[in-house]
């Protein structure tokens, strides 16, 4: 039996990927790691861990 999904979450997962993909392409090595430092700064399990430990 199948089931209709509303929610496909491998199409969401690779439409993240290629998202991220699209944006960084053409980044240098620095440029890549800058992206992904200013992505972690605003992520609120990041700044949790942060501050654990501070």
């Amino acid at each position: 039996m199948k089931t209709e999904k509303d929610f496909d979450c491998v199409k969401m997962k690779n439409d993240i990927q290629a998202k991220i993909y699209a944006e960084t392409k053409d980044m240098s090595f620095e440029e890549y790691k800058a992206y992904l430092n200013s992505g972690l700064q605003d992520d609120p399990f990041w700044q949790s861990l942060q501050k654990r430990q501070n």
